[in-house]
């Protein structure tokens, strides 16, 4: 392991690393992971820490951290996004923090993506969560922030992203929201700011069956891309898996669509339930290697005294018109800080990663 500093959101990340097979993250993706971490408050390893890793391909990963921007850890980011010159975010999180304009009266909390596995000093992907979304009852009607402005949403991540707001989004936006199924709403909203399409909002739904992932395509003129992605949802359906759809809206979009495979239960319980299947098929379809398909079913731990839970948030599956690209895995922590006490003193082998996650269950 590298140096770190005692006590920071590296050190935690590198002791969570312990538990990973080198099979999803190797020694160089380890590193790229680190470099980011380590410029990051401290704070952050108390808050949920989720790692995208790939299925397939480089074994390297992205790092997400939420944010509440009016509790301590808005505070610290606030600190940090000051130190790391970004003047939209600063700019959006004071305000935020004031309690007064858009963000601080629609949005409830902010997920920050950092692109480790392709630049570690690119500016952070942000996502937006609604306020009154209906997180514990599905509602017909629904009193979703994003729903009720979705032309101020458009707005609030154009100026995230320091592009002008576009009128076409807007309009797909609305479309979007006219032919969403019962019962499904947005669950998160994007500015892609490490990425070409930064100027295209990045849109996700929650609570899709298959056949409604085919009718909100077919609305949006990617009919093409539905007939990619429905079949694949229709035999994991069939074990049980549920979805959201992951969509840029406007002309600066990628043209790609990310379907999520959720499965079992929620990933802070820790529980390894209904993803064997998930990741078998996966495996089957060419959309992950077999090694890490197994590797991954193995991950989840639930929470004991001195260790965090570990779960699988997601996997998923880009598509665009032609084809499926090869599937990430979703892991999330809760509880970061704490693998910190797990591996006090411990300076094991990488060698010996897949003994030591065996042994901790």
């Amino acid at each position: 392991m590298c140096a770190v500093n005692d006590g920071s959101l590296a050190e935690a990340v590198a002791a969570i690393r312990l538990s990973i097979p080198l099979s999803l993250l190797d020694r160089p993706g380890e590193l790229r992971l680190l470099e980011v971490a380590r410029r990051l408050p401290p704070v952050l390893a108390r808050r949920p820490v989720g790692l995208e890793l790939r299925l397939a391909g480089p074994a390297r990963a992205d790092l997400f951290v939420g944010v509440r921007p009016r509790a301590p850890d808005g505070r610290a980011v606030l600190a940090w996004a000051r130190r790391a010159n970004a003047p939209l975010l600063v700019s959006a999180l004071e305000e935020w923090r004031s309690g007064i304009g858009w963000l601080a009266w629609n949005a409830e909390y902010l997920l920050l993506e950092f692109d480790a596995a392709t630049d570690p000093h690119a500016p952070p992907c942000v996502y937006l969560a609604p306020k009154r979304a209906a997180n514990d009852v599905p509602v017909e009607v629904s009193d979703n922030a994003f729903h009720t402005d979705p032309e101020g949403l458009v707005r609030a991540l154009a100026r995230l992203s320091g592009t002008p707001p576009d009128t076409t989004a807007a309009a797909e936006l609305d479309r979007m929201l006219a032919a969403l199924p019962l019962f499904a709403e947005i669950f998160a909203a994007g500015a892609m700011l490490s990425r070409a399409s930064v100027g295209s909002p990045r849109i996700a739904v929650r609570r899709l069956r298959p056949e409604g992932i085919g009718t909100l395509l077919t609305a949006l003129d990617r009919r093409r891309t539905a007939e990619v992605l429905v079949p694949l949802a229709q035999e994991l359906g069939d074990l049980g898996a549920r979805f959201i759809l992951d969509l840029d809206i406007g002309p600066a979009g990628t043209g790609c669509v990310g379907l999520e495979v959720h499965a079992g239960r929620y990933w802070t319980e820790g529980s390894a339930d209904g993803w064997a299947p998930v990741l078998d098929v996966l495996a089957q379809r060419g959309l992950a290697e077999r090694g890490r398909a197994s590797a991954a079913a193995t991950l989840p731990m639930p929470r004991r005294p001195r260790r965090p839970a570990v779960g699988i948030s997601h996997v998923k599956v880009a598509a665009d018109a032609a084809r499926r690209l090869p599937a990430k895995l979703y892991l999330g922590v809760d509880g970061a800080h704490e693998a910190l006490a797990a591996h006090a003193g411990a300076d094991r082998p990488h060698g010996a990663v897949g003994a030591q996650a065996e042994g901790a269950r």
